[in-house]
């Protein structure tokens, strides 16, 4: 079930065209990356999907309710986080959670469950000026996700997090999208995202230049071959034609990769038999979506 609708979405600021005919979706049970070059219109169209910005042309939907024509029952199922949102400065972090619940008329328990959710502790009680990056983007994506709406919008959510803060909102994610929710998010740390996304938009100049889920067709990348004879290996693949490098793996394990199709794979297998070249492994080797996202930002 698509919970968002983004069709044919236009926007100008001056005579400059920042969104050109923008298009997709984001399913239910569904986490989908929002990728693109700073200035692509990423954040654009995430202020448009919440009404923060008007736009000159197309539709926005909300589980079937337009953003322009049905604005609060669209807005009621979303829960967003854009950009740097503002916090009060004297009220603390637990009167901030206490006027969401005021706001969105949840129960008490609902309090209590994101008071233990923030992971703040004691700093709850402590006005917000005082808190760290990280700290402010624990109570910001607890806020967000207090209403529990049935899409989620976070523009990066990762800033200023410490490693176990990005763990732990990276398990939320995943949990919140087993119970149904459908997230869109925005993040420059692509690691993170690849860990996450079940598909990914990229966009450039305001267009989608690319919709959906990495295949490990597009992910392939060749093999990584393990050998005690690294120099012999080395020489007879580049006698062979083939574009071959050194590389250190996660265990500091010197390795050859090489650029091959399984059938040239078969082929290479029968050379080295015959040089008696000895090898210890060989594994199919992927791109990271970093590398992915560089292959097709660059080819637009």
């Amino acid at each position: 079930m698509s919970l968002l609708s983004v069709c044919n979405l236009n926007k100008r600021f001056g005579h400059k065209p920042v969104l050109q005919n923008l298009c997709f979706h984001v399913n239910q049970s569904e986490i989908v990356g929002l990728l693109g070059p700073n200035g692509a219109g990423k954040s654009t169209a995430m202020k448009c999907i919440c009404g923060l910005l008007p736009f000159d042309s197309g539709d926005i939907s909300i589980e079937n309710h337009d953003i322009r024509v049905d604005r609060v029952n669209a807005l009621m199922l979303l829960g967003a986080s854009i950009e740097s949102p503002a916090l009060y400065p004297e009220l603390t972090g637990a009167e901030h959670i206490k006027l969401i619940a005021q706001w969105r008329k949840l129960p008490k328990t609902r309090i209590t469950e994101a008071e233990v959710f923030s992971k703040l502790g004691e700093a709850l009680h402590r006005r917000v000026s005082t808190y760290s990056t990280g700290m402010k983007m624990r109570l910001i994506v607890t806020m967000v996700l207090m209403p529990k709406p049935h899409l989620i919008i976070l523009d990066e959510p990762m800033n200023g997090l410490d490693p176990d803060g990005v763990f732990q909102l990276r398990e939320e994610l995943c949990h919140l999208k087993d119970q149904g929710m459908g997230i869109l998010i925005s993040s420059h740390l692509l690691s993170e995202l690849e860990k996450i996304s079940d598909r990914v938009i990229m966009i450039n100049d305001g267009k989608v230049i690319f919709d959906g889920a990495i295949s490990q067709e597009q992910a392939s990348s060749g093999y990584d071959i393990y050998t005690e004879d690294m120099l012999k290996l080395e020489a007879t693949l580049k006698d062979l034609g083939y574009n071959c490098s050194k590389k250190i793996d996660s265990h500091n394990t010197v390795l050859l990769h090489c650029d091959l199709t399984e059938d040239e794979l078969n082929d290479l297998l029968t050379v080295i038999s015959k040089k008696k070249i000895r090898i210890s492994e060989i594994k199919k080797s992927y791109k990271s979506l970093e590398e992915i996202y560089k292959e097709i930002i660059i080819a637009s």
